[in-house]
């Protein structure tokens, strides 16, 4: 059969949804709802906009409620999440999928996103590109078992898809406590309203530094640095580089010293703590490190945690979504408490964190088991 056998034609996310729009919705004082898009997984997410949102044209974003999947079109394109009861929206990079009312007797959605998972992110790689089209989508044929059979098979994995429901809802809690613990009064500061520039500095990136350069070192034996090139997990490193010339300057590394690794563009604002190594970036991120005449103490994690939201409303202000370092450095000033209550609250976030990042480790292996179960 054909997808528009049984579908209804995909009704994608909203286009124009620019991380400024976003961000101005949160200022709507109403409900939140998750925003997907190309994600491999639409289950937990990093942001929410507001149900009255609109998007950078001024059109009111798409909320999505009824039974159906979500699919990514780009990004981690052709995963597939079913969705029942959840309200929530989509940018374009994502599209939800509705049964078509005379083929109810004929797929199960929840059966369908995750039998064909597999067979729709092969068409995407297959393509050399990693964007799905409504047109692949359309016109691949597909088999699926008998509708009672579709049903008993999910049945059968039923326990553990209650266990991961279970795990979905402890991981939102801990979520929850998660902003409650980045609110906190502290009782001693070393300084208040201070010029984040006179106690940080930062490392940019090197422009030009490419994969195809990198290739162009690989038999370069000198001491090698590895390239960060965001903060975000789908793009933090692009292979080692030795010291050397590029567009005429020399390479700029970090060395030796703890840092704090800023995802310049995409997902601008967000940050990663760096352990004493050897580092280089390309022009997608920034490092700031502790300057080395501070009169302060500044625990480079309890940056990072304190101050995350304010990194990342510094991005979603500007006019494209990337982080300009200088006019950061030029109009942020932080307050910075004594150096044991910043230790005290790096342990406190780590331990929530932890336990989130465990929950994600087990939800993967489930759904690896629901994956190969349902496939053979």
């Amino acid at each position: 059969m054909k997808f528009l056998d049984v579908f209804n034609e995909v009704e994608k996310g909203n286009y124009a949804l620019t991380d400024e729009a976003i961000y101005a919705s949160i200022n709507n004082s109403d409900e939140l709802i998750p925003l997907y898009g190309g994600n491999k997984e639409h289950i937990s997410t990093e942001r929410k906009i507001s149900v009255s949102a609109k998007t950078k044209k001024g059109v009111p974003i798409t909320v999505f409620q009824d039974e159906g999947i979500i699919i990514s079109l780009d990004g981690s394109s052709g995963c597939m999440t079913y969705k029942k009861g959840e309200k929530f929206a989509l940018n374009h990079h994502a599209g939800f999928i509705t049964l078509r009312k005379d083929a109810i007797n004929k797929v199960n959605l929840e059966f369908f996103a995750i039998y064909m998972q597999n067979f729709y992110r092969g068409i995407s790689v297959s393509d050399g590109s990693k964007t799905l089209s409504l047109t692949q989508l359309y016109q691949e044929d597909f088999d699926l078992p008998a509708y009672e059979t579709q049903c008993q098979i999910l049945q059968s994995l039923r326990k553990i898809s209650k266990k991961m429901d279970l795990l979905n809802k402890y991981k939102e809690k801990l979520l929850e406590i998660l902003d409650k613990e980045l609110v906190i009064n502290y009782t001693t500061y070393q300084a208040e309203n201070v010029p984040i520039s006179k106690c940080i500095d930062y490392l940019s990136g090197n422009s030009g530094l490419t994969e195809e350069y990198v290739y162009q070192t690989l038999q370069n034996k000198d001491e090698r640095f590895d390239i960060l090139s965001s903060a975000t997990e789908d793009r933090t490193m692009m292979g080692t580089v030795p010291l050397c010339e590029i567009n005429g300057r020399n390479l700029k590394v970090f060395k030796n010293r703890e840092g704090l690794l800023v995802t310049r563009n995409g997902k601008a604002g967000q940050t990663r703590f760096l352990a004493p190594g050897k580092y280089t970036i390309n022009d997608h991120a920034y490092i700031l490190f502790n300057r080395q005449d501070s009169p302060f103490e500044i625990n480079l994690k309890w940056l990072g945690f304190q101050y995350n939201k304010t990194f990342l409303a510094y991005s979603l202000n500007s006019d494209n979504g990337t982080w300009n370092m200088t006019g950061f450095f030029k109009y942020t000033t932080i307050d910075i408490p004594s150096i044991e209550e910043q230790r005290l609250f790096v342990k406190a976030i780590e331990n929530v964190q932890n336990k989130i990042n465990a929950i994600d480790n087990i939800l993967k292996r489930y759904y690896s088991l629901i994956c190969k179960e349902i496939t053979n």
